[in-house]
């Protein structure tokens, strides 16, 4: 997709487990099949399609004066008055909406174009505390989403100089920790692209705690259209899993376009995306599929497939029960 990601997630109903190697993460936000004449819908009716577990919401694409600032296309316009906050009280009612059916509902930083770098440790902590208050546990009077709490930080970091992620993670971990009490999880994610490393987000992927990294396997040469050959390096990714990063069990997810008008390579059919994944499911830290965008990967019937696919095919396949799982509220 044309975004940033890493995710930080906190989530009480029981549907959704990070360790589950049947998820599937959809973008949802940017109404990228408008560009081919569809509507993306509100998010709640794809939580009522029950095509994916976990929802990314696309974009914080700005920071502005050190505040995090939203750009949902045309699902939200209006805002705080005398500020550049997007206020969105029907998306709040949604999100708790999905989070009561048990979906994962995660904001998502960054993106292919916009300006959201963190240079140093001191912009990281200085954001991390706005994301908080605005998002996750704290208190603002610009929350965009009103009082729903998401369930996490995605950082899709394609651009910029992001070594002050690791300190805007290090800085949630520590309010996760607090908050472990109160009964909420909070989990992070991140969407590098495939080449290894991915520049964007090396710091934080050597040195931060990670519980779902959704790897962007398109409109790159180690993409899915060169599934099958040396190009493709799923491989490569679940080796990072095990000998880099700081948490262990953590899940590498297949990221693949919605379908036709989602990315320049790498789209792909349900036939095909079968065939990939019955060919990476059995890597240790393999955790299911992620999607550029919701309204393209509903209009395709991609993310239906996706979901019955990893559910049939892992159901009654060894490899698909659970490690024991560290809360990453606690670290």
């Amino acid at each position: 997709y044309a975004f940033l990601g890493i995710a930080l997630v906190h989530h009480s109903a029981s549907a959704f487990n990070p360790l589950d190697k049947s998820n599937v993460v959809n973008y949802w936000g940017q109404n990228t099949v408008s560009y081919t004449g569809g509507s993306e819908g509100d998010l709640i009716e794809h939580c009522k399609d029950n095509t994916a577990t976990v929802f990314a919401l696309a974009f914080v694409n700005q920071i502005q004066n050190g505040l995090p600032i939203m750009n949902l296309s045309k699902h939200c316009s209006q805002t705080y008055p005398g500020t550049s906050i997007l206020h969105c009280p029907k998306i709040g009612q949604d999100i708790k909406s999905c989070q009561a059916q048990g979906k994962a509902i995660v904001v998502s930083i960054g993106g292919a174009s916009g300006s959201y770098s963190l240079p140093d440790a001191a912009s990281g902590r200085a954001l991390a505390e706005q994301m908080w208050d605005m998002f996750l546990g704290g208190s603002s009077s610009t929350r965009p989403f009103g009082d729903a709490i998401v369930d996490g930080i995605d950082l899709d970091l394609e651009s910029g100089q992001n070594s002050g992620y690791v300190a805007f993670i290090e800085t949630l971990r520590s309010k996760f920790a607090s908050s472990s009490s109160k009964g909420r999880r909070y989990y992070i994610t991140a969407a590098p692209q495939c080449p290894y490393p991915d520049i964007a987000t090396k710091d934080a992927l050597e040195k931060s705690w990670f519980d779902m990294v959704w790897v962007q396997f398109y409109n790159n040469v180690c993409g899915v259209q060169n599934y099958g050959t040396q190009h493709f390096n799923f491989d490569t990714w679940n080796t990072w899993a095990t000998t880099v990063s700081a948490n262990k069990n953590v899940r590498i997810l297949l990221g693949v376009p919605g379908g036709p008008g989602a990315a320049g390579t790498g789209v792909i059919d349900a036939s095909r995306l079968t065939t990939i994944v019955n060919g990476v499911k059995a890597y240790s830290h393999f955790g299911g599929v992620m999607m550029w965008d919701a309204g393209v990967a509903r209009s395709s019937g991609l993310s239906s497939t996706a979901i019955k696919i990893l559910r049939q095919s892992l159901s009654s396949s060894p490899s698909s029960s659970s490690p024991s799982f560290r809360s990453s509220s606690t670290r």
